[in-house]
């Protein structure tokens, strides 16, 4: 399959974009300019990032014709790269729920949605779906990215524009695709479209979310000096703020190492159903007796031969003793 090989221009794009637009973090935050401006290095990050989607829909079109049904796989880096993403959102999740003013519904979320992950990073280690046996469980998690997605965009109708930047958010909302069609895949709901489609958006949250987090991480360890027109984000390094961000970052490599492992077990198993030609069935109908009956015996062929005289001559004789009947 083509769509195994995403993951080339993923690092390629990823290096490319993401590198510039941490480096313009590094360098370009008061205002000293980098190589380029600030806004050219978000456009360049952008654009990366589109290409990589449009890159994954055609390797994904073109092998749209082939069918393959596939089980999780054994993986311990995916195991166990989940493992830290689900403890580090159940961590943010009751260090939030502690604070003075919590989101009830987002911390329940993210304590839910972070023990369904923790359960699918076991599902890793042993290869074994035993969330086919209760499929809705799965939807916890893309519902937990589903509600950071709308808080993201809430907190965003109350900043300026000019100011803010949008990967963030992005990022989420590629993050909610894959979660969506992993659960579909844990669920056992189309199969063949939930693993290609995984992969796409897979491969897109991690060249936004690795740059997301790590910009993030950047912007935490500097100092909190906000220059007007340039993008330089505050950033609280609260302990909360710190396990979600390092979440982010153990569940992209965990993205990374659960599409990689289903997609090269759907390469092995995928095939491409052959067109049936309705006029050639019958044609394999005679074959089929053709062979059967070269597979009987002589002898029984002979005894079937006789059979059919032995029936046949009563039919001739009648006639002939009904006419000396008469004579």
């Amino acid at each position: 399959m083509k769509l195994k090989k995403l993951w080339i221009p993923m690092l390629i794009l990823t290096a490319i974009g993401g590198g510039i637009k941490i480096c313009d973090t590094v360098f370009n935050v008061y205002g000293d300019g980098f190589i380029f401006n600030s806004i050219v290095c978000n456009w360049i990050f952008a654009v990366s990032a589109v290409v990589l989607l449009l890159t994954g829909w055609i390797l994904s079109i073109i092998d749209i014709k082939k069918v393959f049904e596939v089980q999780p796989q054994r993986c311990i880096f995916c195991g166990l790269f989940g493992f830290i993403s689900s403890v580090a959102m159940i961590g943010s999740g009751i260090i939030s729920l502690l604070s003075e003013n919590p989101n009830l519904i987002q911390c329940i979320l993210a304590i839910a949605g972070g023990s369904v992950l923790l359960y699918e990073s076991c599902i890793s280690f042993t290869g074994h779906n035993g969330m086919a046996k209760v499929p809705v469980l799965s939807l916890l998690v893309p519902i937990w990215s589903c509600s950071r997605f709308l808080i993201l965009f809430a907190d965003y109708t109350h900043k300026s524009v000019a100011a803010t930047e949008i990967f963030d958010i992005v990022a989420v909302a590629a993050l909610l695709m894959f979660l969506f069609y992993q659960s579909m895949f844990f669920a056992g709901i189309n199969n063949t479209g939930a693993v290609r489609k995984s992969t796409v958006y897979a491969m897109v949250y991690i060249m936004l979310g690795l740059t997301v987090a790590i910009d993030l991480f950047i912007k935490m360890s500097m100092p909190s000096n906000a220059v007007s027109g340039i993008d330089s984000e505050i950033v609280v390094p609260t302990l909360s703020n710190i396990l979600t961000y390092a979440g982010d970052i153990a569940l992209c490599i965990y993205a990374f190492f659960f599409s990689l492992s289903n997609i090269k077990a759907a390469d092995k198993v995928a095939v491409i159903p052959e067109p049936q030609d309705e006029t050639e069935k019958p044609a394999e109908n005679t074959k089929e007796e053709s062979e059967k009956s070269a597979d009987v015996p002589e002898d029984k062929k002979e005894d079937t031969k006789d059979t059919e005289k032995e029936e046949v001559k009563p039919v001739e004789a009648t006639p002939i003793e009904e006419k000396n009947s008469d004579k």
